[in-house]
């Protein structure tokens, strides 16, 4: 009889994760982990997602197997015909096997897939939390059975600092004064300002085999693998993380919301893909960034900015998906109809600063938070885009995308079709905000995403009257002159009939 760990290929965790796991181990285990052809095929996902998690996957495996591990691997077109679950199945016949080592399954589908195996099968399971969170499942459940009524992500992150001790003085009061300094992380980039590039990394013989093999078997899906420039072993994502404390992260907070032609990465980190697959742990990046803020001035809005994102944003999202992602999933609180057409795989939709945006993602499979709000969620709303279909659109499209990541982002921030689980409001916008917000130039474009915005005020004008933060709207368009609301309206018509079916 023996034991094996299954490794997902999103728990590529330190190797001293493994040992740490699962304390009462007392014989050695073999890992299992397994490239999935239908896994690969549930989306049509992008190519550098798919090219840096098998990559990842194979880098790992030769770490375990250099550090004594005994590895069973199986390989995409191993069996290709064979379901996951089969292929563990298998493994359990061939070692003979009593005893099942897992980490946390975020997946909530493929946590129950599991589970039923082991139902059949009789096997013991032994579940470790992730290290890839700070917080337990449990505990954001109690928090959300204690709410009174909305989520709240500023009490659950008021709730995180106190508990992890972060940031706050003697008393237990925040540093600085408050609790959160989001007001002060919206400047536009200056014109004089140039944004550091990322680090990148050069395709080697193993990431140049993998890329190969996905335009093989993947040729229809968005990307090209020749541009593929992720990090995809443990050194390159700490390397990443050291370039981004001593590059970018005094200046991420005034300019978080900012966007530009000239930067993809703003003063981003765009270490959420190494952060989403385990290469990177958030406790490690959190005492990185204390570190850095006790040897440099780092800003306050930079310093707390940054980790409000990381203890509390990225750790509130995954509690959502764990406690309403079933609601969320079938939520469609506008009643949106409409599908994407493929100019929004292209990017050939004629509105600039969605083209550009979508074109940046192609290349490379990432953009920041905002473009993901403002733009991209925001123009799926506007447009009636059935909120599956938005939320297929963002796992396709993103190299950081996980169910737990893009359910309750998209769901409920982007198109706040739950109804507003945690949100307040929508987020939606015309031409203004991305001109006050980025150096994209007036044009065209303006009146479409104008006639966007208050085609979409004036179609749910009920639900903005009834709302005291938002009656203001219906009452502003009553007031615009007509021949521009025509003008506008025939505009955004226009663009919904051309780029929707």
């Amino acid at each position: 009889m023996s034991t094996v760990l299954l490794l997902q290929g999103n728990q590529l965790f330190p190797l001293e994760e493994l040992k740490r796991g699962f304390p009462n181990q007392q014989q050695d285990f073999t890992v299992l982990m397994i490239e999935d052809l239908g896994i690969c095929k549930k989306y049509r996902y992008h190519k550098h997602k798919i090219i840096l998690i098998i990559s990842a996957m194979r880098a790992y495996a030769d770490s375990l197997r250099s550090a004594g591990y005994e590895v069973k691997y199986f390989e995409l077109n191993d069996y290709k015909d064979v379901s996951y679950i089969d292929k563990v199945a298998k493994v359990v016949d061939q070692l003979d096997i009593d005893k099942l080592l897992t980490f946390e399954i975020e997946s909530v589908s493929q946590q129950r897939a599991l589970g039923r195996f082991i139902e059949k099968s009789k096997i013991e399971l032994v579940t470790a939390p992730s290290p890839m969170f700070l917080s337990s499942r449990e505990s954001f459940r109690t928090f959300a059975q204690e709410s009174s009524s909305r989520l709240q992500m500023a009490t659950f992150y008021k709730d995180q600092r106190r508990n992890l001790k972060l940031l706050l003085e003697p008393d237990g009061s925040p540093f600085g004064g408050r609790w959160s300094f989001d007001t002060e992380n919206r400047k536009k980039l200056p014109k004089d300002l140039i944004p550091p590039t990322c680090l990148c990394f050069e395709p080697d013989d193993l990431i140049s085999a993998v890329a190969g093999m996905v335009e093989e078997e993947f040729p229809e899906h968005p990307g090209d693998g020749r541009n593929f420039k992720w990090p995809v072993r443990r050194d390159q994502a700490l390397a990443c993380l050291a370039e981004f404390v001593e590059e970018r992260l005094e200046l991420f907070g005034p300019y978080e919301d900012a966007m530009t032609t000239r930067s993809r990465t703003v003063f981003h980190s765009a270490l959420s893909p190494l952060l989403n697959l385990g290469l990177l742990l958030p406790q490690e990046i959190v005492e990185s960034v204390l570190d850095a803020a006790k040897e440099h001035s780092v800003p306050i809005e930079s310093l707390e900015g940054f980790l409000r994102q990381i203890v509390g944003w990225r750790e509130f999202i995954r509690g959502v998906y764990h406690n309403y992602h079933e609601e969320q999933g079938r939520s469609n609180f506008w009643g949106h109809k409409r599908n994407l057409t493929p100019a929004w795989y292209d990017g050939t939709t004629g509105l600039e600063p969605l083209d550009r945006t979508v074109q940046e993602i192609v290349d490379s499979g990432w953009v920041h938070h905002i473009p993901r709000l403002m733009i991209l969620s925001n123009l799926m709303l506007l447009c009636e885009i059935k909120p599956k279909v938005a939320h297929d659109w963002f796992m396709e499209m993103f190299v950081d995308a996980s169910p737990w990541v893009m359910g309750p982002n998209v769901y409920g921030m982007g198109l706040f079709s739950d109804g507003g689980i945690f949100s307040t409001k929508p987020y939606i916008c015309g031409s203004n905000y991305i001109l006050k917000m980025s150096d994209y130039k007036r044009g065209d474009w303006c009146d479409v995403m104008d006639g966007l915005y208050w085609r979409f005020v004036d179609k749910n004008r009920s639900f903005f009257q009834s709302s005291a933060r938002l009656s203001f709207m219906p009452r502003t368009l009553d007031r615009m002159n007509v021949e521009r609301k025509h003008r506008i309206f025939e505009l955004a018509g226009r663009f919904i009939d051309q780029n929707t079916d």
